[in-house]
């Protein structure tokens, strides 16, 4: 019967040893950190979006339709969210690299409406990071436009440099008695600060090519 009952008691002890791992705390923390390092891998974007093959005029081609086809806009109470499709293509050593790992930072160019200022249309200019969205390696982080603080600043031409929640700087020029109720976007960079030379700069005409209806962003 000692016999029987010290094989049961072993077998118990052996079940419980492998169910421990599975369900402790650190068990659980190191298999999110292992899927969220999973996720910035840049095998994990889609196949049409992987741009690793393509060099020169098909890369510059493919990087623009990409980053054009899959802006969005989004909004919050007092912000609004510029999102930008993101791709990969071909980095150091022929390995893959994600857009935001080669460029640092993006700049987006609009026009604005209303009246013109010395026969200048009204223009803002937003530059922040170029970060790979939490949500999705699929898109670029938005960059966030504080709409709220802005609209509370008096009007005037100059360089806005937020750094409370989102980090990011935005410049007007030719703006007149009041802030533009809509802006279009008519440029977007992409800046490679170690060599600005690398940059990708898509201007009006690509986006209308590229776009079947203005890209608007309404302050009001």
């Amino acid at each position: 019967m000692r016999i029987i009952f010290l094989g049961i008691f072993l077998v118990c002890i052996f079940f419980v040893g492998c169910l421990i791992p599975k369900y402790s705390p650190q068990f659980s923390r190191t298999v999110g950190q292992i899927t969220k390092s999973a996720s910035r891998d840049p095998a994990a974007i889609r196949r049409v979006y992987d741009f690793s093959q393509l060099d020169g005029s098909a890369l510059d081609q493919a990087s623009k339709q990409r980053l054009i086809s899959g802006a969005k806009i989004r909004k919050d109470a007092e912000e609004i969210g510029i999102e930008l499709g993101h791709f990969v293509l071909k980095g150091m050593n022929g390995q893959k690299t994600f857009a935001c790992q080669k460029y640092s930072h993006i700049v987006l160019q609009f026009e604005g409406d209303g009246s013109a200022s010395n026969g200048e249309k009204p223009t803002m200019e937003v530059e922040g990071s170029c970060e790979i969205s939490t949500a999705d390696v699929n898109s670029i982080s938005p960059l966030w436009i504080p709409v709220a603080k802005i609209l509370g600043e008096p009007v005037a031409d100059g360089e806005f440099d937020f750094r409370d929640g989102h980090p990011i700087k935005v410049r007007f020029a030719n703006v007149f008695q009041e802030w533009p109720a809509e802006w279009r976007l008519r440029g977007i960079k992409l800046i490679n600060q170690e060599d600005p030379s690398k940059e990708v700069s898509i201007v009006d005409k690509e986006i209308r090519q590229f776009m079947d209806h203005p890209f608007i962003v309404n302050f009001k």
